[in-house]
Formats: C-alpha cells, sequence, structure tokens
C-alpha cells in the first residue's frame, strides 16, 4: 500500500477543523441547555462539517477510487 505524503500545512488544518468541531459540538450543546434550540442546531451542523472536513482527503481518496472501478 502507497503511502501518500502530507504536507504540514494540511496536517495543521486538518487538526484545526478537528479541534474546531469539538469546540462547535460543546458550543451547541451549551446552546441547547440555555433553550436556544436555532442556535443550537445551527451550530451543531457546523460542528458536523467541520467533522467531515477533517477526513476531507479521505473522501477525496474514496470517491476517486470508486470512479476508477466505473
Amino acid at each position: 500500500m502507497r503511502r501518500r505524503k502530507s504536507s504540514i500545512g494540511q496536517l495543521i488544518s486538518t487538526l484545526v477543523f478537528l479541534v474546531m468541531s469539538i469546540w462547535l459540538a460543546s458550543a451547541a450543546r451549551a446552546f441547547y441547555v440555555d433553550g436556544q434550540s436555532i442556535k443550537a442546531i445551527l451550530v451543531g451542523f457546523g460542528s458536523i462539517l467541520a467533522f467531515v472536513a477533517t477526513f476531507r482527503f479521505q473522501i477525496q481518496k474514496f470517491v476517486n477510487d470508486r470512479k476508477k472501478i466505473k
């Protein structure tokens, strides 16, 4: 299996996406506890998107591999 080289910038941005998704999830929970449901949903959605962005290179590889099969 071939290992893909990652730059320091890619590793840093991946770590930032992961940390931000955790931070946004805790903020969404705080909004929900305070009774601000709409804010909680929107911030929670942002948390999910940031978490998915953490795996953007793996998703890209998966999609490219599926395209090659067809």
